[in-house]
């Protein structure tokens, strides 16, 4: 999929670019016109921070219905180019600027360099995934919701599988917002924002009904909680590792209680929803 098919929203009346099977592979490339209009000297409010995230898609799954969960296998993800923005009043930082600032980062031999002393391993990963809600429109911006969205989510990189609960026929998923490089709960509200491009197979977990999307990241699982508040957040994810854990593994209510006291990583997601993660090592 080129980054011109792209939308603005996870909605399900916006018309798949592209129809697949379970088990297909889709390229999806992404742009980064955004950042190049903020270089050039345009101003934010004239752009809308609303179109920020272009998502590429959406893609109909031939199959997935509700009560499915779609699974997301991250193949590969390429970055070609990259910024790092400062922009007034916005995120942690954004009281330090008084003024928009805006900064591409070359990108070679496998590190972005922010500077002539300064530079960082490239790692890329895809900030904003997810698919089309039951009702109404979501944000590729602000908020994340429990069928995906702008999580900024530092282990959606290769090597990952997402299970995102579909929501509507078909489950139209969307993806974008690649990253060259960012520490994990994105600290300052933006990263090395990226153009590029992720490979991912998609197929259907019949059956697996999920309330928040969950990651598979090398013998872990993370299961995802949302809330109005990180602590909310992170009882709904301990709520979700312990149903994983007495529900699809089979251990009973006390072993799931000392293996999570045990081995339990909590994490954080990004900053546009309270997102706490529980990460289960495989028993």
């Amino acid at each position: 999929l080129r980054k011109e098919q792209k939308a603005f929203a996870f909605d399900r009346t916006i018309a798949p670019v592209l129809t697949i099977d379970s088990g297909d592979t889709v390229t999806f490339e992404t742009g980064d016109f955004a950042y190049e209009r903020l270089s050039k000297g345009e101003a934010v409010e004239a752009i809308g921070l609303e179109n920020f995230n272009a998502v590429t898609g959406p893609v109909y799954v031939n199959g997935a219905v509700p009560g499915d969960a779609l699974r997301v296998e991250v193949l590969d993800v390429q970055v070609r180019r990259a910024w790092s923005v400062w922009l007034p009043g916005f995120g942690g930082l954004g009281a330090h600027t008084t003024s928009t600032r805006v900064r591409e980062i070359p990108l070679r031999d496998g590190r972005a360099h922010i500077s002539e002393s300064v530079s960082t391993p490239i790692r890329p990963m895809i900030g904003c995934i997810g698919v089309a809600p039951a009702e109404g429109a979501g944000s590729t911006f602000m908020p994340a919701y429990p069928f995906g969205g702008n999580m900024d989510l530092r282990e959606m990189e290769p090597g990952t599988t997402l299970f995102l609960p579909v929501q509507v026929p078909g489950a139209r998923l969307a993806m974008g917002d690649l990253h060259a490089a960012m520490g994990a709960a994105e600290a300052t509200w933006v990263s090395l924002e990226a153009a590029g491009h992720a490979v991912l197979r998609i197929s259907l977990a019949r059956g697996l009904s999920l309330n928040y999307p969950r990651l598979r990241v090398g013998s872990s699982t993370y299961c995802l909680g949302m809330g109005d508040s990180l602590a909310s957040a992170h009882q709904v994810a301990l709520e979700a590792a312990y149903a994983y854990l007495t529900g699809e593994r089979g251990m009973s209510d006390f072993d799931a209680y000392a293996y999570l006291s045990a081995c339990v990583d909590m994490r954080l997601g990004g900053p546009a929803t309270s997102i706490v993660m529980a990460g289960v090592p495989d028993p």
